[in-house]
């Protein structure tokens, strides 16, 4: 456990010096600084609330989705009183949100990159017969319904003619084996998931396997996938035509696949096609077949059933969307309607980085949690521990450490990794969830917001 201080006086007047001690093992306080000071935000001058602060208070925003700038500065001033971190009053959530500008993305943008890149590292996958495998997903959101939001991110159409709220879109790259975010995109809810798909392709480390569904069949996207030394299991569409080349054995089948023009003509420098293994099944409750293509075209080294099994896994990307969404941040389609509170797309965008930020330190925690929960001797996945428990106990460990003296921190921390082992969910069954409307739309006419104005 990193020590923040060795005396808890030279905190004194000093809110540079700020740091959220329950991750301080995970989140050095040197990693905030030093994104402050590659993006030449340190050169500001120290005020109530200077940068190192507000980017911890930015990821506090997603930890605490359910409070208000004032409940969260109040609950920071609160747990370190002793500190003398605000000796006047708690600065006004208008000086926050100047504090925000003056920060930027960009700082919370490195600290997501640096320590995911970090912490995927620190963690032990379970490899797929040699390559660590992710899940490449994509999934909308909310923001509030503002000019400027809608401007910038604009909304989808809707019975009534347009939807509620402005939406942004994500593709998100998961790790399989620990559920962390790996790298991630944002953009408005116009840009297609394969544009965006391409801001986070120089993340994937040569010899990883990309597993994705059927809206990322596009060869450029495989392409460049292939170009990072990396591997992909895509499904397609069970019309999409092949020619085939060898059998393997039922519904395994080494095929060519054809680039078709319009992408030819936006990159003329792909192949006319390629040689991939299509890999066909069904499963027992549905008579709907799959079909699986992949690069990794030995079926000696990996039979086809395997694939099948992986594919599956694919759904911890849905998970983990859900655990930000429906979890972490408390998504509700009536009380809390939108993933963000921002209501500049800057500072909506500097959020969804201290959102994602406070995911990995949940995942990151519970990584570090999960070998002091054993079953029958054997480690236990971190995806095993229970999220919801764990995100409960680390909200309610964060100020309780802020109030502990600097020596009985490590302890703190160590009950901490105790408490969140103690919940450990069973593994999931097979199961099956046909798509259904869960409750139809109203008749009554949309509400414009008053910050919005009329609709076009």
């Amino acid at each position: 456990m990193v020590r923040i201080a060795s005396c808890r006086d030279s905190l004194e007047d000093r809110p540079d010096l700020f740091a959220v001690e329950a991750f301080s093992s995970a989140l050095p306080p040197s990693w905030i600084a030093e994104a402050i000071r590659a993006c030449g935000r340190d050169a500001l001058r120290i005020r109530l609330l200077p940068p190192q602060l507000v980017a911890s208070l930015v990821i506090l925003m997603g930890l605490y989705r359910r409070d208000s700038y004032v409940n969260l500065l109040g609950r920071v001033r609160e747990a370190t009183h002793d500190r003398g971190l605000w000796r006047g009053d708690v600065p006004s959530t208008s000086a926050l949100s100047r504090a925000r500008d003056r920060v930027g993305i960009e700082p919370l943008r490195r600290l997501f990159e640096r320590s995911a890149h970090t912490w995927l590292r620190q963690t032990q996958p379970r490899l797929f017969h040699g390559h660590r495998a992710l899940a490449l997903d994509g999934s909308t959101g909310r923001t509030p319904d503002t000019p400027e939001n809608m401007a910038f991110f604009d909304r989808p159409g809707a019975i009534q003619g347009h939807a509620s709220h402005p939406q942004f879109r994500t593709v998100i790259l998961f790790d399989i084996s620990t559920r962390l975010a790996r790298a991630a995109s944002f953009g408005g809810y116009r840009d297609s998931e394969y544009a965006l798909a391409g801001h986070v392709l120089h993340e994937i480390d040569p010899g990883s396997l990309v597993v994705m569904d059927r809206g990322f069949n596009a060869f450029g996207l495989l392409q460049d996938i292939l170009d990072r030394g990396a591997q992909f299991l895509l499904r397609v569409r069970s019309n999409t035509r092949f020619e085939v080349l060898q059998n393997f054995g039922p519904g395994d089948d080494l095929v060519r696949v054809r680039a078709d023009r319009k992408r030819r003509r936006e990159r003329p420098e792909l192949p006319p096609g390629w040689v991939v293994r299509r890999i066909r099944y069904q499963l027992h409750e549905s008579q709907e077949e799959y079909v699986l293509v992949t690069s990794l075209l030995d079926p000696r080294a990996i039979p086809a059933a395997r694939f099948a099994d992986l594919y599956k896994e694919r759904w911890e990307a849905e998970i983990g969307f859900d655990e930000i969404k429906c979890h972490l941040l408390g998504i509700t389609a009536s009380s809390r309607p939108t993933a963000v509170r921002s209501m500049l797309p800057e500072r909506v965008l500097q959020e969804l980085w201290g959102i994602l930020i406070a995911y990995n330190l949940v995942r990151i925690l519970m990584a570090m949690a999960a070998p002091r929960a054993t079953a029958d001797t054997a480690p236990l996945p971190p995806k095993r521990l229970s999220f919801t428990y764990c995100l409960s106990r680390i909200g309610d460990a964060v100020p309780d450490m802020m109030r502990a003296p600097t020596h009985r921190l490590v302890d703190r921390f160590e009950q901490l990794l105790w408490a969140l082992a103690r919940v450990v969910v069973p593994p999931r069954p097979g199961r099956s969830y046909p798509r259904a409307v869960k409750r139809k739309a109203s008749n009554y006419p949309v509400k414009r917001s008053r910050l919005a104005g009329a609709p076009p």
